[in-house]
């Protein structure tokens, strides 16, 4: 067929695909179950005008779609990769990675289990070889939950369980398609393939596609970010990157395309979004999923026209192999949702889902385009023998057109026989005050605008009345009366709040201002407060809320190397990210206040609102007590930064500036590039890292303090040299109660509490403590741990010996000290 010809039919297939989806919304079908109906249809009415006596006016025309060179590459090769590419990179990769074991159960066991129960099933009932079968089994076993994902996000169901399936969809064709391709080597080597090898070979395959996915995917985000300036170049680069992973993979490399090519979209998914400003990753979005679109709907209908063909030799017997077929599929996935998933959720690895949900999971497994191809590669296959091609084509094709033309058009009524399509209780409470505020908002802006313009009365006042009577009927309207508590007020308002916080991030223009890194951090952190807030309400939104802020083990083991190792630049690195973290969660926490108080205050009511506040203001509280300790310790990076932010946000002002009065049509577009460069050169210049300065302890830094005072600058410089540096972060312990005593720490920057029983001291810059073990030769009398970000100087023991030496007198000094410390502390027991 010539290609003018191909390029014809693809475009008329792609105009019918455009008109076929408000017919999917009328009927309330799937999408690709529609055009599923049509491509059969249009490949049934093709094939006859082209074979039918009656006329040949229609002969060329039909045999444009009888004749289209369709084949098993041009969906795999060619349409199955920016399809899965775009699914990777539209799924939340930090929130699905909680989520990956049931994930993995889902697909990968999933996959295993419907392979065996159909293959065996099949087995049983067909004259087939039992690996035919097992290849037929791992043919079937690739669903397409599209669909149900669709139908999920319509009825609002939770975004866990939306993860879930799109989870399991792009491990479940991976795996099916790995264990394809063992079961078809398998064939064609006789049998002679062992079993060892056939895991080995699975194994490789599997790893290979992450490494090679992983590796590629970096490489994509580096050349993206380089290309930065240009984002005709950086979407070129995200559309090319499926393809070429794809073909290295499978033809070349010879492991899995398909998980080489998930995985690279998952590393764009996780990486990319932090790199870019909003608006080009969301132009990046629309662009794949535009791109996606065409290729889903290409796949479904070329798919349909290929039906008939497919089943030209089916026989009354074959319906009873499908039956049998498509019953142990069902059972399969029965299985996993109804026998591993709740073990899964008794362990606590995943949250438990009802039955009816259960149901319609396992009923919405549909097959297509995939089912087919792979169908196809095994007909096209010359090592094959005809028998084997007859079977799996028809058994596959006709498991495939009963999912989509008996499951999928019956699903939408048994989601609403199920009463899945229903609001959650809270939803049907709250719908009345969403209307009343929104339809009064509407109503005062309608009456505003006609008063500006001076527009006729009475074709206002009629309109007015429309929005004025639905007012009054949702007043009366007592269906959605349940009562909303204050409890789940405030667990909604949480959740608005974190979801708001994190369109902030961008809107606002922070993301340029923190590194990527720290970017992805703090979505991750947005995500878990709203896992926790649903969970826990008030008490989980603010444990993590205040997770970041506390030490985690990477600072204790870069502490350790600061103090032991003397590698300042690590912990450096560290507290510099911390420190931006806190100032950017300062700024977003404070924006939050005006965000509670223009859109949730009539939703929510005055008295949640007014406990929001206070949830707000101790997350600044405790924020504003972590800075306020860093800026004091590290002053010149304090400002820096403070610098830095001040900068980015005059650079992003400036560009909209420029682009605001381009788009008004008052400066062309030459000018507004000319302009835009100009500020690029100005504001975007290679800036240097800055980090914390961990100063060095000096002879000056020492004689501030006043149990050296008496010390010359040549006693102080030597006592310099030994004393070790230690940072440690709030609330970590300096030692407990009972260590032996490792020397005395001096406070540089921060503050420390000392609880000896039920007494709590506190000391600051400038002063000591542990030299009482030391005196006394005996073990810590009490705990002490930091309160603030702290910057310790330890003397340890054997300089304080060699010290106290040669310098009695200032032993004698801090005798004294510490006397008048213990006279203290039992004249406060006496009186407590």
């Amino acid at each position: 067929m010539p290609v003018s010809d191909i390029v014809l039919t693809i475009s008329a297939l792609l105009i019918v695909i455009a008109c076929t989806q408000p017919l999917a919304r009328r009927t309330g079908l799937p999408f690709t179950v529609v055009l599923g109906f049509i491509g059969v249809i249009i490949a049934s009415g093709a094939s006859w005008l082209l074979h039918t006596r009656l006329t040949d006016q229609f002969n060329e025309a039909a045999a444009l779609v009888v004749n289209i060179p369709v084949s098993s590459s041009t969906f795999l090769d060619v349409l199955l990769p920016i399809l899965l590419f775009q699914g990777a990179l539209t799924i939340d990769v930090r929130r699905m990675a909680k989520d990956i074991v049931p994930i993995i159960f889902l697909a990968v066991l999933g996959v295993f289990v419907a392979i065996a129960l159909i293959g065996g099933a099949v087995s049983l009932v067909s004259s087939a070889p039992l690996v035919v079968c097992l290849l037929f089994g791992a043919i079937v076993a690739t669903t397409d939950p599209s669909a149900v994902i669709a139908l999920f996000r319509d009825l609002g169901a939770p975004a866990r369980l939306t993860r879930l399936v799109e989870g399991e969809s792009l491990l479940n064709d991976a795996t099916a398609i790995a264990a394809f391709s063992v079961f078809l080597t398998l064939i064609i080597s006789g049998g002679g393939y062992e079993p060892g090898l056939m895991l080995k070979n699975l194994g490789t395959s599997f790893l290979g596609g992450i490494v090679m996915g992983a590796i590629f995917g970096r490489l994509a985000i580096t050349l993206i970010s380089w290309l930065k300036s240009f984002r005709a170049a950086q979407l070129t680069i995200t559309v090319a990157l499926p393809f070429i992973v794809y073909t290295l993979a499978n033809n070349y490399i010879h492991i899995s395309g398909v998980i080489a090519v998930v995985t690279s979209g998952l590393v764009l998914s996780a990486m990319a979004r932090s790199r870019f400003q909003s608006e080009t990753f969301t132009f990046f979005l629309q662009t794949l999923d535009q791109l996606a679109w065409w290729a889903g709907g290409l796949v479904f209908i070329l798919a349909a026209l290929m039906v008939p063909d497919l089943l030209s030799d089916l026989v009354f017997s074959d319906l009873a192999v499908i039956l049998v077929a498509v019953t142990a599929a069902l059972l399969a996935r029965a299985a996993i949702l109804f026998g591993i998933f709740p073990l899964l959720t008794a362990l606590k690895i995943t949250q438990s889902v009802n039955n009816p949900t259960k149901t319609v999971i396992i009923w919405g497994g549909l097959r297509g385009a995939v089912t087919l191809a792979l169908a196809l590669a095994v007909t096209e296959n010359p090592m094959i023998n005809d028998e084997t091609q007859r079977f799996i084509a028809i058994q596959a094709t006709g498991f495939a057109l009963f999912t989509l033309l008996i499951q999928g058009p019956s699903l939408t009524p048994l989601i609403k026989w199920l009463k899945l399509d229903q609001l959650s209780p809270i939803e049907r409470a709250f719908r009345g005050q969403v209307l009343s505020q929104s339809l009064s908002t509407v109503k005062t802006s309608l009456i505003n605008f006609a008063d500006r313009f001076e527009l006729d009365t009475k074709q206002v006042d009629a309109t007015i009345k429309l929005y004025s009577n639905r007012l009054s009927t949702v007043a009366t309207d007592k269906s959605y009366e349940e009562e909303i508590n204050d409890k789940d007020r405030l667990a909604i308002g949480l959740v608005a709040l974190a979801n708001q916080e994190k369109t902030l991030l961008f809107e606002q223009r922070l993301s340029g201002v923190l590194r990527h890194e720290l970017v992805d951090q703090y979505l991750l952190v947005v995500e878990n407060m709203i896992d926790r807030a649903r969970e826990d309400g008030r008490l989980g939104y603010l444990s993590a809320a205040k997770k970041p802020y506390r030490h985690s083990i990477k600072f204790l083991i870069l502490s350790w190397c600061h103090a032991h190792l003397g590698l300042n630049r690590p912990l450096a690195t560290h507290l510099g990210k911390h420190f931006q973290f806190l100032l950017i969660s300062r700024i977003l926490v404070m924006e939050l206040e005006d965000f509670l108080d223009a859109k949730l205050n009539d939703l929510l009511g005055p008295r949640p609102v007014e406990i929001l506040h206070e949830i707000l203001k101790q997350r600044l509280d405790s924020i504003e007590r972590h800075l306020v300790a860093l800026r004091l310790q590290y002053p010149k990076f304090a400002h820096t930064l403070d610098q830095r932010i001040l900068e980015r946000f005059a650079y992003q002002d400036e560009i909209e500036q420029i682009e605001t009065l381009r788009d008004a049509g008052i400066i062309s577009d030459d000018l507004a590039r000319s302009l835009k460069n100009e500020t690029n050169s100005i504001h975007v210049t290679n800036r240097s890292q800055i980090y914390v300065d961990i100063k060095p302890t000096t002879p000056e830094l020492l004689a501030a303090f006043p149990v050296f005072s008496d010390l010359s600058i040549q006693e102080l410089e030597e006592i310099a040299k030994k004393l070790t540096p230690r940072v440690l972060a709030d609330g970590a312990y300096v030692f407990r109660k009972g260590d032996s005593a490792d020397g005395i720490y001096f406070i540089d920057n921060g503050a420390v509490e000392i609880r000896v029983g039920d007494d709590v001291h506190r000391l600051g810059h400038g002063e000591f403590f542990g030299e009482m073990a030391l005196l006394d030769e005996t073990q810590r009398s009490a705990d002490v741990k930091s309160i603030s970000y702290s910057h310790l100087l330890l003397l340890e023991r054997e300089t304080f010996n060699e010290l106290a030496q040669t310098h009695p007198n200032w032993r004698s000094s801090l005798a004294n000290i510490s006397a008048q410390r213990k006279t203290m502390n039992t004249e406060n027991k006496s009186a407590s």
